[in-house]
């Protein structure tokens, strides 16, 4: 089935994967029409080299250490998520964002339902893009 995809520069994209990040954040409002779609999640081929220090404050330990371990290796969609909500966020919406939502005007996607089939390697894009998934639990 096509879907709607999203990139994210990595680390922010294996977060969302592994359910750490269930806010992906914009500072604009064009992914409004994406409430109720299901997304796929793409990881990109950059690493945010700024990660620790915006994301930092919202992470454990633990997950700064495993962060630091992660393969660093994109370019492929590696979830699927269905976007339940979307608003504008404030202060109260950092943990679950991940950073800063108070000093930043943000918009966030509010991620549900994470499913993970194999990665699909392919090029990413700015905006929304759509490329062809499997449906998970049907047999390709």
């Amino acid at each position: 089935m096509k879907i709607p995809v999203i990139s994210l520069h990595r680390p922010w994209a294996n977060w969302v994967s592994l359910g750490w990040k269930p806010i992906e954040t914009r500072t604009h409002e064009r992914f409004r029409g994406l409430v109720g779609k299901r997304i796929g999640i793409h990881a990109s081929l950059k690493w945010d080299s700024q990660w620790e220090q915006l994301a930092g404050p919202y992470l454990k330990s633990g997950q700064i250490e495993m962060t630091k371990d992660f393969l660093q290796l994109g370019g492929a969609i590696i979830a699927t998520a269905l976007v339940a909500d979307f608003s504008k966020l404030d202060w109260s919406f950092s943990q679950g964002a991940l950073i800063d939502c108070e000093l930043t005007e943000r918009w966030g996607l509010f991620l549900s339902d994470l499913q993970h089939p194999e990665a699909i390697p392919c090029k990413g894009r700015q905006g929304i893009w759509y490329h062809e998934v499997p449906e998970i639990g049907v047999p390709a």
